[in-house]
């Protein structure tokens, strides 16, 4: 599915990645973890290309990306979210949903704003996969809400709404539930697993060790610039490096 090979990255003298390989197998969910300034973030703007790697490769799917623009990136079938959610806070949940698929003509911010710009059966269809979309991530209730008047906890399930809606095969998820209510947290399980269960990939960011226990098939921890793999998190947590740098 997806492959990292020798990414190397600095910032000035700090080496932050010093050779990271990996490689992620189809669905499963791999949970990315380090200290503060490990790297992880970083991790994730090389793969998607906001950021270039001083050194190394990218492959998905087995062809090489780490030279292609994010746009183009994510039209293979790479989506992610980020730490600032990178909502349009005066759009609906449901335009916000709608802006996300691919294909869509009226993923203009324009023609959001006037849907029925759309052409009657492109609309028709593409409002129907957005309320069944709204149904899976839990937000039925404020479909019709601005995004940016809805709860912190409620942006967290939109912005994983437009993944879905994005339909890629590989989902980055930065801190999926760093700050809600851990009454969300069952609420984005669910659409984890669904997502899983489909045959999609997902690659996160997290520290909460519940959520990190209940979710991950395989855990991946970066510490001085190198990636190690666990397979569970008692075996993370009982390694010297990972109980000195982060536990």
């Amino acid at each position: 599915m997806l492959e990292l090979k020798n990414i190397h990255k600095s910032f000035g003298e700090r080496e932050i990645l010093s050779g990271v390989n990996l490689k992620l197998e189809k669905g499963n969910v791999y949970t990315l973890m380090g200290a503060n300034g490990s790297g992880k973030t970083t991790l994730f703007n090389i793969i998607t290309n906001f950021l270039k790697a001083d050194k190394g490769a990218v492959f998905f799917k087995k062809k090489r990306i780490d030279n292609l623009s994010p746009v183009t990136i994510n039209s293979l079938g790479i989506t992610r979210t980020f730490q600032n959610l990178r909502l349009i806070e005066g759009l609906t949940v449901k335009e916000n949903i709608l802006l996300a698929f691919k294909g869509n003509k009226g993923e203009k911010i324009w023609n959001a704003l006037l849907p029925g710009i759309f052409l009657k059966d492109d609309k028709n269809s593409f409002e129907q996969k957005a309320n069944e979309i709204i149904r899976k991530v839990f937000l039925d209730d404020v479909a019709e809400s601005n995004a940016g008047e809805i709860s912190y906890g409620q942006q967290k399930l939109l912005t994983l709404g437009c993944c879905l809606a994005n339909d890629a095969d590989l989902l980055l998820l930065d801190e999926p539930v760093a700050g809600i209510n851990p009454i969300y947290w069952g609420k984005i399980i669910t659409i984890i697993n669904e997502v899983k269960a489909v045959g999609k990939t997902i690659l996160l960011i997290e520290h909460h060790a519940d959520f990190i226990k209940t979710i991950s098939d395989a855990l991946l921890f970066l510490n001085d610039g190198t990636l190690n793999i666990f397979d569970d998190y008692n075996q993370l947590r009982n390694n010297p490096q990972a109980q000195e740098a982060y536990l």
